[in-house]
């Protein structure tokens, strides 16, 4: 059992100094998520040291009870990094909608833009979520957590093989429904 798994029962056990030393293992990883995720969405106005520490407030709401392992608590964070990050986007859309003149700065355009694509993939998401939930996992684990397709298994606790499978799946059905969207 690795250090991380052996301070995540500490944790689920109580000793809130066990959770802390498991965000500090994780920091590395989570930043490296953090990039992923602001790279996806070109954010200019969210940071991944801002992100991070969002989504450790989110994780910490909601402790380490159902926390697994390292691999769980990655695809954990992807999820509430994508999640705080679609937040974003929602709230920069809402603004440019309803917040009288319009700023037309190329970096603020491309920003809107990506917001939009942002959004769109959620929608998408989504809708994959309707046919099958462990899909929109794996894609998680996969692309916003850039977890290897062995370390995806594992914080999924399935076998490799489905794993794989579920991830070639979805990444066609995720096509066909963006495909779909842009054309109606």
């Amino acid at each position: 059992m690795g250090d991380i798994t052996v301070l995540l029962q500490r944790a689920r056990d109580g000793d809130q100094g066990a959770w802390d030393d498991v965000v500090a293992l994780i920091y590395h990883d989570l930043k490296h998520i953090a990039r992923r995720v602001i790279g996806r969405s070109g954010s200019a106005t969210f940071n991944p040291t801002g992100l991070v520490h969002d989504c450790y407030l989110r994780l910490s709401k909601a402790g380490p009870t159902g926390v697994l392992n390292r691999d769980h608590f990655l695809a954990l964070a992807a999820r509430a990094m994508r999640q705080l990050m679609l937040n974003h986007a929602r709230d920069r859309l809402a603004a440019k909608r309803g917040g009288g003149a319009e700023h037309t700065e190329g970096n603020e355009i491309e920003a809107n833009a990506q917001a939009e694509d942002l959004i769109e993939l959620d929608q998408a998401l989504r809708q994959l979520a309707g046919v099958d939930e462990r899909m929109v996992q794996v894609v998680e684990c996969r692309v916003f957590a850039g977890l290897s397709e062995a370390e995806t298994a594992a914080a999924l606790e399935m076998p490799l093989r489905s794993s794989q499978r579920l991830y070639a799946a979805a990444r066609e059905q995720l096509a066909q429904i963006l495909t779909d969207a842009k054309s109606s």
